[in-house]
Parts: C-alpha cells; structure tokens; sequence
C-alpha cells in the first residue's frame, strides 16, 4: 500500500467516526439523499416564510358617544365586539353586537341584504326592517326598559327610533363602519348613539 493510498484510506476512517463524517458519507453514497435534503430546505423555507407573512388578527374595537335618557353623553369603548354574516332567508344578513365590559351598556344590529359597502338605514324602508337597539344594562335583562329598540315609540307616541349604518369596509375577514342610532324603550325614553365607529373581525 503506498502513502497516497494509506492516507486515503485513514481519512475514510476518520470520517466514519464522527457524526458529520458520516452524515457526508451518506451523501457520498446515496446521491438520492441531496435530494431529499434539497426539498426538506425548501419546504422548511416555505414554512419559515408563510409563518411571517400570515399577519395575525388585529382585535376588534367599537367606540362612540352614547346617552340615556336624561342623563350625560359619555364614552362607549370596548374591544368586546362580535360581527358574522349569515344567509338567513336566502340573503346575506351582518348581525354585530359588543358589550362595554365595565357598566354592560350594549349595541346590538342587525342588517338584511348586506350587499357591501354601503349606507343601511334602521329601520328602513325594506320588506324585513333592519334592526338596532341600544342596551343600557345587558345583566338586568329581566327589565324591559332596559331595552331600547328603533321602532319603538317615545313619549309622544311618535315612532321616531333611527338609525344609519355606514359600511365603509367589508370583506371576508372582517368590516367596519360608522353608526349613529337613536332607540326608545317601552316606557318612551330615548337612547342615542353617535359618532360611533367600529372595526371587527368577522367569526365563520
């Protein structure tokens, strides 16, 4: 055996002691390894790149001025706000609800035949009236005067709960808008929301 060959043969010993030695051998003598390990690199750089270009779901937030009655406008802010739409009656319908967790004043909407961005009125002038009603306290739901709807009458007896709903954003993930709301209750005390905007993630 002369020198060249001995060395050789010595550096193959050394390889097929050690961890990398080996790994390399395989290679050396499986050429279809290069492969396999070609495509776990690439599947793991599709993984790696998929996992930061999924933005994750930004929380949802409703905010507006609300009164009761005769009592001072304050703020309304909660990031406690669910939207969907569903096909009920063989038409799209957005039904939105959130509930400020401090004192549980609530809003709750339902539209009919969303059909995109767009101005909705409450309750509209539509077979199926939209619907929008103001909650001043979701936990005393027994009293009903809790509750003040847009087609109630007020004191006067005068039916004049409105609403607008504008749409300025919807997609298959999520919608906001604007809202303003005026809501009576059964004993003709008037709610009113205003200048309230919102942004939410729609659920499946």
């Amino acid at each position: 055996m002369n020198k060249s060959t001995s060395s050789k043969v010595r550096f193959w010993q050394k390889m097929d002691k050690n961890p990398i030695g080996v790994f390399f051998i395989s290679f050396v003598k499986y050429p279809i390894n290069i492969l396999y390990a070609g495509l776990g690199i690439i599947v793991f750089m599709f993984s790696y790149q998929s996992s930061f270009s999924e933005k994750p779901v930004e929380p949802g937030f409703f905010a507006g001025k609300i009164v009761f009655d005769e009592e001072d406008y304050h703020r309304i802010e909660t990031k406690n706000i669910e939207a969907h739409v569903k096909n009920e009656m063989g038409n799209p319908v957005l039904t939105l609800t959130c509930t400020q967790e401090k004192n549980l004043e609530s809003v709750y909407l339902k539209i009919f035949k969303i059909k995109g961005p767009g101005t909705y009125f409450i309750p509209g002038d539509g077979e199926i009236s939209n619907i929008g009603n103001l909650i001043k306290n979701l936990d005393n739901y027994q009293d009903k005067n809790n509750f003040f709807e847009s087609s109630l009458p007020n004191k006067e007896g005068v039916k004049n709960g409105v609403g607008r709903v504008n749409i300025t954003k919807i997609t298959s993930n999520f919608v906001e808008g604007e809202l303003i709301l005026i809501a009576n209750n059964p004993k003709g005390q008037q709610a009113v929301l205003e200048s309230a905007k919102f942004k939410v993630a729609l659920q499946n």
